[in-house]
């Protein structure tokens, strides 16, 4: 009876907790680009399902080709020559079919437009906690189809739209089997990460492939301290004064920001430029309500017992600069943990995962 009392008291903070995530993301939708922006797909070809595929089936090289030259276009402003890129395109689409499926989990605005660019013939489910973030979403694609209403139409095929947490979505959702799963800047923020990954390993087809990012531990040791300032705030989300309060606290931290920006704060100015002049990610960064500080290994270690083979990772480190893990992923990632430990892990990693295949788990 103690443990059924235990147990059922947990659930109810992890669902508070999840709540508090929904208010956030509905105030503070991230990021809050203007809707007429659109990405240019030869800066993002790393995140194409095709990318991912090509290392799954040990095409490296060819898969550091294209990273270089997506960075040095995504660095420079400047674009891939005709050629490559109808080249990359084919290669990528030849491995990544349109029959293949995806799954955008905690989509955010941007994502369901960059994928559908991406994507523009495979089936994309998106999935987000906030009303909000769909709904300026489904704008970004609406507005783009508007714009292309002559010309290419066809590109912004519907991509279907799920509201609420992620975790329950997968369990109880008929949603079939996914190709490749994208889960950028999510799991870290969970009440319990292993269910969430769990979830999106059982909905990955064999040989697809899970493509995440998450939160450096160390680095973000003091941002997570000035979050727990506003800890108080956010446990009085039911209040009628709350949404005063924190937009009150987000024009401070704004103020602050512009401070550092301009080089008014020298104490601060180098760990805070990050965030630009006008930035929308200082209430991401500075008052998220949930960021309680996983360490790196935790992820890996966890999709390791899910039965996920790491076939890369990235992560940019102090005095190196970019460690890519195209031949040896398991020597990259210790450096970059190690990186971490020692804050100089200038970035969040990436890591991609495999879905073996059954006999080959065996072997």
């Amino acid at each position: 009876m103690c443990f059924l009392f235990l147990y059922g008291k947990e659930v109810h903070m992890e669902q508070l907790k999840i709540e508090k995530m929904r208010q956030f993301y509905d105030l503070f939708p991230y990021p809050n680009r203007p809707f007429f922006l659109s990405p240019k797909i030869e800066a993002h070809f790393t995140s194409h399902g095709g990318f991912s595929h090509l290392i799954a089936l040990n095409r490296r090289p060819f898969a550091q080709k294209i990273w270089q030259l997506s960075s040095r276009c995504l660095k420079e402003n400047k674009g891939i020559n005709k050629k490559d890129l109808y080249m990359i395109q084919g290669e990528l689409e030849a491995v990544f079919p349109s029959s293949k499926r995806i799954l955008l989990v905690g989509c955010g605005t941007d994502e369901p437009l960059l994928y559908r660019k991406l994507h523009p013939n495979n089936e994309i489910v998106a999935v987000d906690l906030s009303r909000k973030v769909l709904k300026k979403a489904k704008k970004k694609l609406s507005y783009q189809r508007f714009k292309n209403f002559f010309t290419h139409q066809d590109r912004f095929r519907k991509i279907s739209f799920l509201l609420g947490n992620a975790e329950v979505i997968l369990h109880e959702k008929a949603l079939g089997g996914f190709d490749f799963i994208q889960c950028f800047g999510v799991l870290h923020h969970q009440p319990a990460p292993y269910f969430l990954l769990r979830a999106m390993e059982e909905r990955l087809n064999p040989g697809g492939v899970l493509r995440i990012m998450v939160y450096s531990y160390h680095g973000r040791k003091l941002e997570r301290r000035i979050q727990t300032r506003y800890k108080k705030l956010w446990d009085s989300f039911f209040e009628k004064n709350f949404k005063f309060k924190i937009f009150q606290n987000y024009i401070q931290l704004r103020v602050w920001q512009l401070l550092n920006y301009l080089g008014f704060r020298p104490a601060t100015e180098d760990r805070f430029r990050y965030l630009g002049p006008g930035s929308t990610s200082v209430a991401d960064a500075l008052m998220h309500p949930s960021d309680p500080g996983i360490s790196l290994n935790y992820f890996h270690e966890s999709a390791l017992q899910l039965g996920l083979e790491m076939i890369y990772c990235e992560g940019k480190i102090e005095n190196i600069g970019y460690e890519t893990g195209f031949e040896n992923p398991q020597e990259v990632w210790n450096k970059v943990v190690d990186a971490d430990t020692r804050k100089e892990l200038l970035t969040n990693p990436i890591l991609i995962y495999r879905k073996v295949h059954k006999f080959e788990a065996r072997q």
